[in-house]
């Protein structure tokens, strides 16, 4: 009950010495309030338009046989890919672009006679350029800018960057991998060839297979005349020479085949990644020009400058009531 009491005390001690300051109070929050309408009317207005974009979880046509629910191109990426794709967008390399192609120094009124020029640079483009995700996953590019045609323009160019951007770090690695197969390809299609002559040569000796080499004894066996079976018992001769070289090519033919057929499928897959040009989003909704400025919100400057301002001068005015009565002690 009494501590009820001393919090009732408490409060009207408060609300009294509030109403016997009014007068400061009223003035304060006056100067307050026209100092922060004036600082509001001359922050510079700036118009924001966005970009949503969901990741595709693949952008490369496959070539398997057998493909996955997570290999079509028509797949939305999930929370890997976007965080891939934030990155991405947040590159040094996108940055460049965008601050050549938009002469953003100039644009943004930077000191370009200063010590720090790109460290102040970057840290306005961080604030007029975001990148986050929403509840629903897609991200989003954000551009404040004091020219709402610009702030679409920006966001739109961003967004088409990370196309270009991504299919750049990936055919950095596809083209050396697309090399590399293109050459094994071309030595397993020469061993291939070379093979195929030399069976050629053996055929033309007389060298026949196993499965014809019965064939060939009944030929000469059935000769109607002494050249005739002369001529197939040198066939029959060269192959037991060599009819064991012919097979053993032969064995190796059908596996170097195999090889072929897969490295083929591979060299396929590793062409299509180094030339094609893919994208790599799905574009929810593009950016367009703002109507309605979105910065700064001036009514809520200056409530909040003034709130703020009379918060301090009823602290210190209560510091300087504490410091009395310590001294009237």
């Amino acid at each position: 009950m009494n501590q009820n009491n001393n919090n009732d005390m408490n409060s009207m001690d408060l609300i009294g010495f509030l109403w016997e300051n009014k007068k400061t109070l009223i003035i304060i929050g006056l100067i307050s309030a026209i100092v922060s309408s004036v600082v509001a009317l001359i922050i510079e207005e700036k118009f924001e338009s966005t970009v949503t974009l969901y990741p595709s979880k693949t952008s490369s046509v496959t070539f398997g046989e057998v493909n996955n629910e997570d290999q079509t191109v028509s797949k939305f990426g999930e929370e890997e890919e976007a965080e891939q794709m934030l990155q991405i967008l947040e590159s040094a390399v996108i940055r460049e672009k965008i601050v050549s192609e938009y002469e953003l120094l100039k644009h943004y009124d930077i000191d370009t006679s200063g010590k720090y020029i790109y460290t102040e640079l970057n840290e306005t483009y961080a604030d007029n350029i975001n990148f986050e995700r929403n509840q629903n996953g897609a991200v989003l590019i954000k551009v404040l800018d004091k020219s709402p045609d610009t702030a679409a323009l920006i966001a739109n160019d961003i967004a088409a960057l990370f196309d270009s951007t991504k299919n750049a770090m990936i055919h950095a690695r596809a083209i050396t991998d697309y090399n590399i197969k293109k050459e094994k390809l071309k030595k397993l299609e020469n061993e291939m060839q070379d093979l195929r002559d030399t069976m050629s040569e053996l055929s033309s000796l007389g060298v026949v297979t196993a499965d014809a080499y019965q064939g060939l004894t009944d030929a000469m066996l059935k000769a109607p005349d002494q050249s005739t079976k002369i001529a197939y018992k040198e066939k029959i001769k060269m192959t037991e020479l060599f009819g064991s070289t012919l097979k053993a090519f032969q064995i190796e033919t059908e596996f170097l085949s195999e090889r072929i057929a897969t490295l083929k499928s591979s060299y396929e897959q590793a062409e299509t990644d180094a030339n094609s040009f893919p994208s790599h989003k799905f574009t929810v909704e593009k950016a367009s020009p703002a109507e309605k400025k979105t910065y700064p919100v001036r009514w809520l400057i200056v409530v909040v400058s003034t709130l703020s301002t009379l918060f301090f001068v009823i602290i210190l005015l209560l510091f300087k009531e504490k410091i009395k009565e310590i001294e009237l002690n």
